[in-house]
C-alpha cells in the first residue's frame, strides 16, 4: 500500500465586512524585532566615554546635584550659584562653603554675612583709590552711625526708639 502524500492547501480569508478580502492579522502598524541568534558574538562595545569636567565659573565647584544656567550660558553655574543669581543675589563675596576658592576671610556661604564683608571691604575702601561713590555711601553710613550712637548715649545706653505714632483723635467717656 501505498500511503499518498496530501498537500493541505489553506482556504481563502473569509471577506472582511468591508469587502476587502481579509489578508492577515492587523499589526497597527508595528513590525515585529527580528532577534539575533545567541551564539552570534558581539561587536566589542566601548567604554562610554567620560563627561568632560565642568567648573562652576563663579566659584570654581566641579561637583554638583545640578547645573544650571548663568550669565555665560546654560550649565555654566553649579547649582548654589545658580540658585543665587536667579534671586540676583550673587556677589562676588559669595562662595559655597565646599568650593575650592573658599576663604573665610574673604567668603561666605551665608548672605548676611556676604553683606557684612561687604560693608567692611567698602568702609576700608574710602582711601584715595576708592571711587567718590564708595567715598560719600561710606561717608553717609558713618554720619548715621554716629547719630544713632549720640542719640543712644542721651537716652541712657537704651537704642533710640521709633517715633511715636499720631494720638488718636479723643473720644468721648463712657459713663
Amino acid at each position: 500500500m501505498a500511503v499518498e502524500a496530501v498537500e493541505e492547501v489553506p482556504e481563502p480569508a473569509p471577506a472582511a465586512p468591508s469587502g476587502r478580502p481579509a489578508v492577515g492579522p492587523r499589526t497597527k502598524g508595528r513590525r515585529r524585532r527580528v532577534t539575533a541568534p545567541w551564539n552570534l558574538a558581539q561587536p566589542p562595545t566601548l567604554p562610554p566615554p567620560l563627561p568632560a569636567a565642568r567648573r562652576c565659573t563663579h566659584c570654581a565647584s566641579e561637583v554638583t546635584p545640578q547645573w544650571r544656567q548663568g550669565p555665560l550660558g546654560p550649565r555654566s553655574l553649579c547649582n548654589a550659584c545658580g540658585v543665587r543669581y536667579k534671586t540676583g543675589r550673587l556677589l562676588p563675596e559669595y562662595r559655597p562653603a565646599n568650593s575650592p576658592t573658599f576663604s573665610p576671610l574673604l567668603h561666605s556661604n551665608s548672605h548676611r554675612r556676604v553683606m557684612q564683608i561687604r560693608l567692611r571691604s567698602e568702609s576700608e575702601g574710602e582711601g584715595e583709590g576708592a571711587s567718590p561713590a564708595v567715598r560719600a555711601n561710606a561717608k553717609a553710613r558713618r554720619a548715621e552711625r554716629a547719630a544713632a550712637r549720640l542719640a543712644a548715649k542721651k537716652d541712657g545706653g537704651a537704642p533710640a526708639p521709633a517715633p511715636a505714632p499720631a494720638p488718636a483723635p479723643a473720644q468721648a467717656a463712657l459713663p
